[in-house]
């Protein structure tokens, strides 16, 4: 097979998979749409009782918390579990009610259907960083599902193995919560089982919206990647009308893309400072838990918490590799005009270059705060913390 015969095959392939960019976000339209809280669609009810069922949940686990003090171990497991669900909680009124999150998916939607992407190569790019996001979704979804149905399941199978299935000391429930009316049957045990089921998709969710967040992130780091390929690309040797409409397409797409990721950080700063907080805490106290999993009544919590601290170490990981991608991709513009052979160009073009220059000087970054940065070195920092916390309760229960 010639070159040319395979330049055209990879070709077809790469508008083959262009076609289908726009899938991603119907899979997490999907997902969400389930309980009204795709922030583009206006099912303010159905987004209303799954608010109100979070809520009167978090209410049952904060009063539980309150009458733990006493019973260290047990306390731990019910900080873990409230505030992983406050989280949750945060995330749910944030996202569906964010002006700013439906205009940066509507965006994303002109990006897709519009001719942004000139040629072969720019698509390409484009899919390297789509790729990624695709395959965290598929990788992250179906594990975060099956930790929270395990989770869930755990009081029914640990009673099942142990045989004590239909006695009043299998007779608990997956999560600590102070319930207003006593359980004496088994009857009142399974309708209260089943009612908190919900809390299974609730705390999936949790990974929906940060896989929407990260596909946000890297949609803008594929953009980037384009302006540096056609800064690099652009032809100098004329002051012709080509250069000219290329470098407007650069300067249009690069002002695009600093406005997506400043619109970004303006608008989910305090969402990921929460999230960094309370999945650094996570980590922490899971870790704790799978230490002094023998020591715990359920023999099954140990590689249960294993597996949920893998989740959450993932999940913290997805955002510090996103946030990494971003900065590189936005210092590689800067590199690339100050690179490139303006000094062929006419006086006009060296203007414009210099500002471009001036704008780009800054990385763009993805912030918690405004103060923590999300990148390889953050990424290390957390995990320093989480064991700080670590070594913090090891000492207390000494």
């Amino acid at each position: 097979m010639s070159l040319q015969n395979v330049d055209i095959k990879e070709n077809e392939k790469i508008d083959e998979d262009f076609k289908a960019i726009g899938n991603l976000l119907t899979w997490q339209k999907y997902f969400l749409t389930i309980g009204g809280l795709w922030p583009m669609e206006k099912t303010y009810i159905r987004a209303s009782v799954w608010t109100g069922y979070l809520g009167l949940h978090l209410i049952m686990e904060y009063t539980e918390l309150f009458t733990l003090f006493g019973n260290f171990n047990s306390l731990v497991i019910s900080v873990l579990e409230s505030t992983m669900q406050s989280m949750v909680f945060t995330k749910l009124i944030v996202f569906r009610h964010s002006k700013t999150l439906c205009t940066l998916l509507e965006a994303m939607k002109e990006d897709f259907s519009g001719n942004m992407y000139g040629n072969h190569e720019e698509k390409r790019l484009y899919l390297k960083f789509h790729d990624l996001s695709k395959w965290y979704y598929k990788l992250s979804v179906p594990y975060i599902m099956c930790g929270a149905s395990m989770y869930y399941s755990r009081p029914l199978l640990t009673s099942l193995l142990t045989g004590g299935f239909g006695t009043n000391n299998s007779m608990f429930f997956p999560f600590q919560i102070k319930l207003p009316y006593a359980v004496l049957d088994m009857q009142t045990y399974f309708m209260t089982y089943a009612y908190l089921s919900p809390m299974v998709y609730l705390l999936a969710c949790q990974n929906a919206w940060i896989c929407l967040l990260i596909t946000t992130q890297l949609h803008i780091c594929g953009q980037l990647s384009i302006v540096e390929h056609r800064i690099r690309t652009m032809p100098y040797a004329n002051d012709d009308q080509e250069r000219n409409m290329i470098f407007k397409s650069v300067v249009d797409l690069h002002t695009r893309s600093i406005w997506m990721a400043k619109s970004f950080d303006d608008s989910f700063h305090f969402v990921l400072l929460v999230d960094l907080v309370v999945m650094t805490l996570m980590l922490g106290l899971m870790s704790y838990i799978v230490i002094i999993g023998g020591e715990m009544e359920e023999s099954a919590i140990g590689p249960l918490y294993t597996f949920c601290g893998l989740a959450t170490l993932g999940l913290i990981y997805g955002y510090c590799i996103v946030g990494e991608a971003l900065i590189s991709e936005s210092s590689k513009i800067y590199t690339a005009y100050a690179e490139c052979m303006w000094y062929e160009a006419s006086a006009s073009f060296r203007k414009g270059v210099m500002i471009c220059l001036l704008e780009s000087q800054e990385p763009l970054r993805m912030t918690a705060g405004k103060f923590f940065v999300f990148s390889l070195p953050g990424f290390t920092n957390i995990l320093k913390t989480a064991m700080g916390y670590l070594s913090m309760l090891r000492k207390v229960t000494e």
